[in-house]
């Protein structure tokens, strides 16, 4: 199943700003570039209070069967520490490849192929950036540097966390194995 939703998906709720109009390009190479801020973010009903400025160049190769997209992806995004739960700036980048083929009907073929209608003459790629920008974002979101984690919340964490220790296993611990 894939992640990426139909580029017409109803998530996004201002439209127009990242239509790539390929029924004009001429076959070989085409670059457009995008600057994606707060307002890109808040434009998605399901964001996860990301915000941050970020550059998106996206190099086409045009050919007469298939359009070949690929995304470079370059910035800082702004997240919340699981840990400290205080705002950290985490960099970010990452490259990704779309390839459009042209069909009867909309299909994604897998993760990274889609087939479009062939009377169609745009891509919006709002929604194909959003998840691009989730998948490099990291899972444990932690300040790069642990000094900069909020003291007062680590004291916190300090005073309430309990050791991990399992009895249990004291006596398995005593046993020394013969060799």
């Amino acid at each position: 199943m894939s992640l990426l939703l139909p580029p017409n998906f109803n998530r996004v709720k201002k439209e127009g700003e990242f239509i790539i109009p390929f029924k004009g390009l001429n076959p070989g190479q085409h670059r457009f570039t995008f600057k994606i801020d707060d307002k890109f973010f808040e434009s998605f009903e399901y964001f996860d209070n990301e915000r941050g400025t970020l550059e998106i160049e996206v190099n086409i190769i045009r050919e007469a069967a298939l359009i070949d997209l690929q995304f470079l992806i370059s910035g800082g995004v702004n997240l919340i520490c699981d840990r400290c739960l205080g705002n950290y700036q985490q960099p970010v980048s990452g490259e990704f490849r779309l390839i459009v083929k042209f069909g009867k009907i909309y299909l994604e073929e897998s993760d990274d192929v889609v087939i479009l209608p062939v009377a169609q003459t745009s891509l919006d790629i709002k929604q194909y950036i959003f998840e691009y920008i989730n998948l490099i974002l990291p899972v444990k979101r932690v300040h790069l540097n642990p000094g900069d984690c909020d003291r007062e919340m680590i004291k916190k964490l300090k005073k309430y966390s309990k050791p991990e220790h399992d009895p249990r296993w004291d006596v398995l611990k005593t046993l020394k194995m013969n060799k």
